[in-house]
């Protein structure tokens, strides 16, 4: 063996390790995100709030392109990327919805089975063979979301609101959607720059929302200003942390780290609206960061 060789292994370690840092990164973003709407939305529906995440988004998007000048999509890109923008914005406008009728951890919990849905798509989609260990780690992050989920069936079965069930069916179909998305971003990796996508995902989702946003406008206060810029550089931090991850490591490698959320979920649940966690939701939370601990050490 060359000399050369643990060296290259080394490099190769460390950017895996960079990677995985950098999807746990994108997931206490987004979570941080899912708090700010969250304080936004007893004023506002889910429309307008997915407006003040892509207007926010757009504000951080415009700049970095601008300093970066990377190429905008040629012809036959813009395709996946009308269908990536598309599936995100209806990824969104479920989730938001979902957030204004469940409790903050609840929301995130159903939101998990997005990373289900990427490892077993990946198969067909990506061509992608996931290790053993990773089908553990899924399993297991699955686990925890279905201890999670049970009691609220239950309630459910036993007399609960319509618009609670909504909710949660709502952050089960934005699940769906935003697998779409996390499988496109692996596709157009070696298409596009990460600026490029960037740019096209926060300003196509704007111009689309646009006309129905302001059909429904809520006044705003210019307190709010702050929240939707801080929005905006949350998500955008974690499209960035989650497209770098997506450019380096297999999409199924990358899906279970997002189960990490559910522990800022848990803390910004009881730090921002005072949600006490259930034992139900910590055994829901341990099974999840040990499928994460699963991969990590792989």
């Amino acid at each position: 063996m060359s000399a050369a060789a643990p060296s290259t292994v080394i490099r190769a370690a460390r950017s895996d390790a960079l990677a995985l840092l950098c999807a746990a990164l994108a997931a206490a973003s987004f979570i941080s995100m899912d708090g700010v709407i969250k304080l936004l939305s007893p004023r506002f529906d889910a429309l307008q709030l997915s407006f003040f995440r892509f207007a926010g988004g757009s504000v951080f998007a415009i700049a970095l392109w601008l300093y970066k000048r990377s190429p905008l999509p040629d012809r036959s890109a813009w395709r996946l990327h009308i269908v990536r923008s598309a599936l995100l914005l209806c990824s969104l406008l479920a989730y938001f919805f979902a957030l204004t009728q469940l409790p903050l951890v609840q929301a995130v919990t159903i939101s998990y089975l997005a990373p289900i849905f990427v490892a077993v798509l990946a198969i067909p989609v990506l061509k992608e063979r996931p290790a053993g260990s990773i089908w553990i780690a899924l399993a297991a992050g699955l686990s925890g979301v279905l201890i999670s989920v049970l009691p609220e069936m239950r309630a459910n079965l036993s007399g609960a609101p319509d618009t609670h069930l909504l909710g949660m069916v709502s952050a089960a179909a934005a699940a769906v959607s935003f697998a779409g998305v996390m499988l496109l971003a692996r596709r157009q990796s070696g298409i596009d720059s990460i600026w490029t996508i960037l740019l096209v995902q926060s300003v196509l989702p704007l111009l689309l929302l646009a006309v129905p946003a302001l059909w429904r406008w809520q006044p705003t206060r210019t307190s709010d200003i702050a929240l939707i810029l801080l929005t905006g550089g949350l998500g955008t931090l974690g499209l960035l942390c989650l497209t770098y991850a997506f450019t380096r490591l297999e999409a199924s490698r990358v899906a279970p780290l997002e189960y990490s959320g559910l522990v800022w979920a848990t803390l910004l649940g009881y730090l921002l609206f005072g949600e006490l966690p259930t034992p139900t939701t910590l055994a829901s939370a341990a099974l999840i960061v040990s499928g994460c601990l699963l991969l990590l050490r792989r």
